[in-house]
């Protein structure tokens, strides 16, 4: 029944972090996926305890497991009729009446479980509101942007040349260097019926380095979103608008709009597709200086402002319910306010994610060709300027419970998660000056505060 790796990773997710006090254990059900007796005890736990989730998801897994079983079957769909769940009732019963192991018995109890009023009067919240506070520390080998020869590309425009890269100081110009980013989002969603939604986002991030003094900046964002879901499409498109607010650096505002869907082809398969637009305008500001005296920039609208069209399209395909993979083709369309910065962006993504108790891993490899519409004269004036670029990066995050299991005490509702990421990027150039590699490590937790509990 599980329809992709997002509802497996739930799935999943609930089960791990099942209750500390069940007689059977989750190490058990580990230990034993397909014992039916004690999967069926332990479902059976969940419900008694209030943890439905966990129910529902064991009784899944047991339904693949013994397709035949129609107890199994006639058991969960019991449950979620008191969940008053009538998008995966309809599913279920679907997918049960056309199911050949289903015997013309558990057909007519379908029927007369269905007969009545088989919802439960008292209907739950259509409102969903929960507020995410983050903290996360990056460290990078190489934040200013340092090149592979340590040299820099410029030209009079007529002849080309290279120069030593500025060397490192204490306020602008580092390689290593840890960025600390501390924020909160407040969510706040509206169910309108069984199959759609529509979601506001505010948020708040706090960006600041441990020495480098040009960059940091606070970003405000408020997104709306709307969800819908029609037989097998999953359909999401969303509005945005971000403010961000830079030291020593030019300020702009960003807004753009999307949209993106999937399909479920069956079990194993399903696609995704988006589209996007975004518009970032810079804040004009004569001749700013630094503390220092030093010229910051000119006029940032006219140097910075871009239109970024962009689209993809992933496949992704389950191996099994804890591994999938995927592979995505991007493409992208740069107008920026300078020509010799706008470009074309093309590539492809390969990723594998694979769920584990203590968390799920994923591993991804990106590759990007950037081709630029014209030369920059004070950089090169004889060559055309065209980036390739290799992005492999490595992530495990989960709840905190499954990772460090004696913060159960303190962790009861399960609403701590952590973020651990390795992230390298190296770019090849026909110029220098863009030929850098860098290297990114990541510790990140949030807290969610759920106003719906």
């Amino acid at each position: 029944m599980t329809k992709n790796l997002f509802k497996n990773l739930i799935i999943i997710f609930f089960l791990i972090s099942s209750s500390a006090l069940a007689e059977i254990s989750y190490r058990e059900i580990l230990d034993n996926p397909t014992d039916l007796e004690l999967n069926l005890n332990y479902a059976k736990q969940q419900e008694k305890v209030g943890n439905i989730k966990s129910t529902i998801a064991t009784l899944e897994r047991l339904s693949k497991l013994y397709p035949k079983n129609s107890d199994i079957k006639l058991y969960l769909l019991s449950i979620l009729l008191k969940m008053d769940s009538k998008v995966k009732v309809d599913f279920m019963v679907k997918t049960m009446l056309e199911d050949p192991n289903t015997n013309e018995e558990t057909k007519k109890l379908i029927a007369e479980l269905l007969t009545g009023d088989q919802f439960q009067n008292d209907k739950q919240s259509k409102w969903i509101a929960y507020l995410d506070i983050n903290y996360s520390q990056t460290e990078e080998d190489n934040i200013s942007g340092r090149t592979k020869s340590g040299q820099l590309a410029k030209s009079n425009g007529t002849t080309d040349s290279e120069v030593p890269f500025p060397a490192n100081d204490s306020r602008l110009t580092l390689e290593y260097d840890k960025t600390f980013v501390r924020g909160t989002a407040l969510t706040v969603g509206r169910i309108l019926n069984e199959s759609s939604s529509i979601f506001m986002n505010l948020g708040l991030n706090v960006n600041t380095f441990n020495k480098k003094l040009k960059g940091e900046s606070d970003v405000h964002n408020v997104s709306f979103s709307y969800f819908k879901a029609k037989k097998n499409h999953y359909f999401s498109p969303y509005i945005y608008y971000n403010k961000l607010n830079y030291r020593m650096q030019e300020d702009y505002q960003a807004k753009g709009f999307g949209m993106s869907n999937t399909y479920l082809f069956n079990d194993k398969f399903n696609l995704n597709y988006a589209l996007s637009y975004s518009d970032s305008r810079y804040h004009s500001e004569p001749s700013p200086i630094d503390s220092q005296g030093t010229r910051i920039f000119v006029d940032a609208g006219d140097l910075n402002n871009n239109e970024v069209n962009s689209a993809n399209i992933r496949l992704n395909y389950n191996l099994t319910d804890k591994i999938q993979i995927s592979s995505k083709v991007i493409y992208s369309d740069i107008q920026h306010a300078q020509r010799f910065d706008s470009y074309e962006s093309s590539g492809a993504n390969l990723s594998i994610s694979r769920i584990f108790p203590f968390g799920t891993f994923t591993a991804s490899a990106t590759h990007l060709t950037n081709v630029y519409d014209t030369r920059k004269i004070t950089v090169s004036s004889l060559k055309d300027r065209k980036d390739t670029s290799l992005v492999a990066n490595f992530i495990l995050k989960g709840d905190i419970n499954q990772l460090l299991p004696f913060l159960k005490k303190i962790n009861k509702d399960n609403n701590i998660y952590y973020t651990i990421s390795l992230r390298e990027s190296n770019v090849n150039s026909t110029i220098s000056s863009y030929e850098i590699k860098r290297s990114f490590g990541t510790i990140g937790i949030s807290k969610r505060i759920n106003f719906n509990d």
